[in-house]
């Protein structure tokens, strides 16, 4: 897409009126907040929390499971090119503040923009960390943690803690 005036005006207006919207949402109640988040995911579970200034890019790709929490400040963006890239977050999962999932990229030789894009899968009973970030095509196994700070380019097997940048395995949890 050519970034004439034109486009600017129109991405800029569309940027506007997203920033307006998410701003009106996070300063209704909590109750208001859960029936417009049923309108706009993908699906949305029961018993979810979403804290206050989280954003979601497209959130009709993104699908949250029962029980789960997403801490202040976190940031989904799933891909929009790819009809078969979203982001999942299974039951039980926990998300710490300040944590932002990138489910598109490109490759650096690349002269086109966000041609990498694959789904995020998060599985149940997993914790990420404050302020990780996690990739496209990343799955973090169930009961899996991920330490505060880190960034997941690769999947984590289950029952397990990673951490660091790139996210490493530390140790196995205890089943």
């Amino acid at each position: 897409m050519k970034f004439n005036l034109k486009n600017r005006l129109l991405f800029g207006t569309y940027t506007y009126c997203e920033r307006a919207v998410w701003f009106f949402l996070n300063i209704l109640p909590k109750s208001i907040r859960k029936l417009l988040f049923k309108l706009i995911f993908g699906s949305i579970g029961k018993n979810v929390f979403i804290d206050e200034h989280c954003y979601f890019r497209y959130p009709w790709k993104i699908f949250i499971s029962d029980n789960v929490v997403i801490n202040r400040g976190c940031n989904f963006y799933p891909s929009f090119e790819n009809s078969d890239s979203k982001i999942a977050i299974g039951n039980d999962v926990v998300i710490g503040p300040g944590v932002v999932f990138f489910g598109a990229g490109h490759a650096p030789d690349s002269t086109t923009r966000n041609n990498i894009s694959e789904s995020i899968e998060i599985k149940a009973n997993a914790y990420i960390g404050g302020n990780s970030i996690i990739r496209y095509g990343v799955t973090i196994g169930e009961n899996s943690v991920i330490g505060a700070g880190s960034v997941v380019v690769k999947d984590v097997t289950p029952f397990s803690i990673f951490a660091g940048n790139p996210a490493k395995f530390k140790k196995s949890i205890p089943q």
